[in-house]
């Protein structure tokens, strides 16, 4: 009997949560990025809404893969500072001049930018039948640039949405904006992993 209780919660659960894709853009730029042994990555604050608790494990997430993929050769902001080869902040759109500085002042190759976005979160409190149409939307982005030509070489952008009109009802299983944000944000890390090019040079 409780085998068959199982199911069926779970045949409920399955019909009440709401799928919706992510979308993912690139750009002009290519989908893969490299990495090589002697090159040295510097990962920046994350920009983000998310809570602390979410936003800790955005930096750790991150910060393992650019580690495993580098082979070591990865440091986020906090890391340089406390070595102190970073002194200041670095801007999540940085102009020439701020790459210039990190040119000149420390021998990073690489700075990724990550940063996320809620821009609608108006189903994050609704629960039962809708009395208008309401809408999650969300994004998460990563930019890569290249120190020592100071230019991008590196975006991609993963968003999603997920709408509900009048009359429609939201339950438990309704995906949150920080839910979709951390789930746009894993993608944009699953792209890189898949898509990682590893050489020797």
């Amino acid at each position: 009997m409780k085998k068959y209780a199982f199911f069926f919660f779970l045949s409920i659960t399955l019909q009440s949560c709401v799928y919706y894709p992510i979308k993912k853009d690139y750009g002009i730029y290519s989908k893969s990025l490299v990495f090589s042994k002697d090159k040295k990555w510097l990962i920046n604050n994350i920009k983000t809404g998310v809570d602390s608790h979410h936003r800790e494990m955005m930096s750790k997430e991150a910060m393992q893969l650019f580690q495993d993929l580098s082979s070591g050769n990865a440091f986020d902001l906090k890391m340089a500072k406390a070595e102190h080869i970073i002194q200041n902040s670095i801007p999540f759109e940085p102009e020439v001049e701020d790459l210039e500085t990190l040119k000149n002042s420390s021998d990073f190759n690489f700075l990724v930018n990550i940063y996320t976005m809620k821009l609608r979160s108006s189903l994050d409190r609704s629960i039962g039948e809708l009395d208008d149409y309401k809408k999650n939307e969300t994004f998460a982005m990563m930019d890569v640039y290249d120190i020592k030509t100071m230019k991008k070489i590196y975006s991609l952008k993963a968003s999603s949405e997920v709408s509900l009109e009048k009359g429609e009802k939201a339950t438990i299983f309704t995906p949150t904006s920080e839910m979709m944000t951390m789930k746009n944000f894993r993608s944009l890390l699953k792209s890189i992993k898949k898509n990682a090019v590893k050489t020797e040079q």
